[in-house]
């Protein structure tokens, strides 16, 4: 069995970790046209707040990586996670509240709504 990895205060961590889907890209998406990947850009731009469930204390603030892709190591506990809102950006899966364990990663994926028309 591995050892969890340390947080920089010694403590055990666990990870949440995921992938956003960003759309749509453009103001017209039609039937059976496969929707385009977003550019690099698209999705260094956006990312997550992590606060703590029981405060609201804002404990880390990430951006996606270039394929829309994140992975944050935690002290276990519970987590409130917020979209880094930035313009007219929604999202029907967040807020959300995760339970971090040492050792495990836990998975959220999120779909961004662009709000374009």
């Amino acid at each position: 069995m591995a050892t969890p990895a340390l947080s920089p205060t010694g403590g055990p961590v666990g990870y949440l970790e995921g992938h956003a889907s960003i759309g749509p890209l453009q103001p017209v998406e039609r039937i059976g046209v496969p929707t385009p990947a977003p550019p690099p850009a698209a999705c260094t731009s956006r990312g997550l707040v992590i606060l703590t469930a029981d405060t609201g204390a804002e404990v880390q603030r990430i951006a996606f990586g270039a394929d829309c892709t994140y992975r944050v190591s935690l002290p276990p506990g519970s987590y409130r996670v917020e979209l880094d809102r930035r313009g007219i950006d929604t999202s029907r899966d967040l807020p959300r509240t995760v339970t971090i364990q040492a050792g495990q990663t836990t998975r959220l994926d999120v779909s961004i709504d662009t709000g374009i028309r």
